[in-house]
């Protein structure tokens, strides 16, 4: 039986380039982009790859490929991320939802070849002491912006509302009439919102929320 590949990647030049070369060693090859991550899922389950090729980041639609490597496991293929990414704890991040490894997109095509090759012979791509190494990095990088994002979990439902559109640019009067609250109402939720977070101004705390990634949830936005 011929190898089974799906490409997973939104860059048509990269992904067409990559079928066209492993398609010539006889190797059945089909490519996606999508749209949506139903859309990647379903052509799977239609193709049923051995080994599925992802790029960690890919179109609006489909977003992180890291979401997208459990579901392709429940198919039945092997991933392997295609990426440019260097970045140990998100290839960590990779390793820990289940990808077997990584390539380079500068990866030569014989690399490619005996990479996949490797992962369908069941050879491990990653190291038991390389994956324990990276598996730490992560751990402390997530306990790291846990503290960072504690204080905001401080913040009351309205409170979380003023930082997010303090963060999306509008100005405590912007904010006042947007809510139809009193202007010293906003004013002394900004207040609040800088004790808390231990800044002195609007624009550090903007900075400290972006800074830390900080994302307000959905109930932040709704008014109340």
């Amino acid at each position: 039986m011929t190898t089974r590949v799906l490409i997973v990647e939104d860059h048509a030049l990269v992904a067409v380039g990559l079928q066209l070369a492993l398609s010539a060693r006889d190797w059945t090859v089909e490519i996606t982009d999508g749209p949506t991550t139903a859309d990647v899922i379903d052509h799977a389950r239609r193709f049923q790859p051995e080994c599925v090729l992802l790029d960690i980041i890919l179109g609006e639609g489909v977003g992180s490929g890291i979401d997208l490597i459990a579901p392709l496991r429940a198919t039945g293929s092997e991933v392997v991320m295609l990426t440019a990414e260097t970045r140990r704890t998100v290839l960590a991040a990779c390793l820990e939802q289940g990808a077997a490894g990584w390539i380079g997109k500068d990866t030569f095509l014989d690399q490619v070849v005996t990479t996949i090759t490797d992962v369908l012979d069941g050879t491990p791509l990653i190291g038991r002491t390389t994956r324990e190494a990276l598996t730490d990095e992560l751990r402390i990088e997530r306990a790291g912006m846990r503290r960072a994002l504690s204080p905001f979990e401080q913040l009351t439902q309205r409170e979380r509302r003023v930082l997010a559109a303090l963060v999306d640019g509008m100005s405590a009067e912007e904010i006042a009439e947007a809510h139809f609250v009193a202007l010293t109402t906003v004013r002394s939720q900004i207040r609040a919102v800088l004790q808390k977070l231990g800044v002195r101004s609007q624009l550090a705390a903007v900075a400290h929320a972006n800074r830390v990634g900080w994302k307000p949830d959905a109930g932040a936005l709704v008014a109340a």
